[in-house]
């Protein structure tokens, strides 16, 4: 374990964040009770659930910050031994990472959204804080929903686009060597899968490839962590 108090300038936070970041978001998005629901289905079931979510939504925003923190920190180490298209190449991953969190944040907040909307009162005479009537409140979160879902829905595409780069930069830096030299390069195969997820449009493919990718990021982060992988060019 790295000595935090007198080598802390030393420690990269790279790998922590790319282990703690997955577990977190995969563990909330396997009791998120909407996950596979669309429509009023989904705003209901996030209604109906709406005393005990909270704590599942600050898991996932932690878990989905750390994540993207993590993958974001690693594309800035492969930029500073970059040059060249690949330089340029790891410029645009570092936006389409930015846009996957913009994204998945405002996917969560559209979902608080719903839940404050639940536990929100009814009032046809009180103007202030309170909704008219029920069908006002039901409609209100079912906007709520659907914006979420809007922000959702091409996040795999830009994740997706981030992770080819990575492992393409990582794969035409240097010649891999070993079964360690292809860990990285292996993420265009992965971000493929993943940014197809939109285009096939299929719950059961999404519900397998998204645990696929988190699982990835917490090898490489663990890889990294043990010193078995190394980002390419910092030898």
């Amino acid at each position: 374990m790295p000595n935090f108090m007198s080598n802390g300038s030393d420690t990269s936070l790279t790998p922590y964040m790319l282990i703690a970041g997955p577990i977190l978001l995969m563990g909330a998005f396997i009791l998120w009770p909407a996950a596979d629901y669309v429509g009023t289905r989904g705003s209901d079931s996030l209604a109906q659930e709406a005393d005990t979510l909270m704590p599942l939504l600050i898991a996932a925003s932690l878990g989905t910050m750390v994540m993207f923190g993590g993958l974001y920190l690693l594309n800035s180490e492969m930029m500073v031994n970059a040059d060249g298209m690949n330089k340029q190449l790891l410029t645009v991953g570092s936006i389409l990472i930015i846009a996957s969190l913009v994204a998945f944040i405002m996917g969560m907040g559209s979902n608080v959204s719903v839940i404050n909307a639940e536990n929100t009162d009814i009032d046809a005479v009180d103007p202030v804080g309170t909704y008219e009537t029920e069908a006002d409140q039901k409609d209100s979160q079912q906007n709520y929903f659907d914006t979420g879902s809007t922000a959702w829905q091409m996040s795999p595409v830009t994740w997706g686009l981030a992770m080819i780069i990575i492992g393409f930069v990582a794969f035409s830096s240097q010649r891999p060597e070993g079964a360690m030299g292809f860990v990285l390069p292996s993420l265009m195969a992965v971000g493929t899968a993943f940014l197809a997820a939109p285009i096939l449009n299929e719950p059961s493919f999404f519900n397998i490839i998204f645990p696929v990718v988190m699982i990835f990021h917490i090898i490489i982060g663990g890889l990294l962590l043990s010193g078995n992988l190394v980002v390419p060019g910092s030898e």
